[in-house]
């Protein structure tokens, strides 16, 4: 009986290191780490929603006032918190920061992580199928 060792095929490398804000962290772009991202943005954008609303425009300018001020506030607590689950308890807020209080600033960051996340996978599989297609004759003479 053979046996198929699969070990040498799957590769898991999915540990990283990221250089932030003048401090390094040490990532694992995992199913934890997906699912933090991908709660955010949900969150980010039902903090948005208010402004969204097609009655918004009727409201009184105080009220419009109000919904731009907690979408605001419910946008850049969901950032933090984020950062803190990713980087560590505290993070976020010293990101915010470090980039001088920034919202967007914060949403940029998480983007480039997940892009990050999203490159590491896209690479090691590039990687496998170019090594798959050298390992595979194009041609069988006979």
């Amino acid at each position: 009986m053979s046996i198929i060792d699969l070990d040498k095929r799957i590769k898991v490398d999915n540990k990283v290191d990221v250089k932030l804000a003048g401090k390094t962290y040490k990532i694992l772009f995992d199913d934890n780490f997906q699912k933090t991202v991908a709660k955010a943005s949900v969150e980010v954008m039902n903090g948005l929603k208010a402004l969204d609303d097609p009655s918004w425009a009727d409201k009184d300018m105080a009220v419009q006032k109000k919904d731009v001020e907690n979408s605001f506030n419910s946008v850049k607590a969901s950032a933090i918190s984020a950062l803190d689950k990713l980087l560590g308890n505290g993070e976020g807020k010293r990101l915010y920061k470090y980039y001088n209080y920034s919202t967007d600033a914060l949403g940029a960051v998480l983007n480039a992580l997940n892009d990050e996340a999203v490159k590491s996978v896209e690479v090691k599989e590039k990687k496998r199928k170019k090594l798959k297609h050298l390992a595979t004759p194009t041609s069988v003479r006979g």
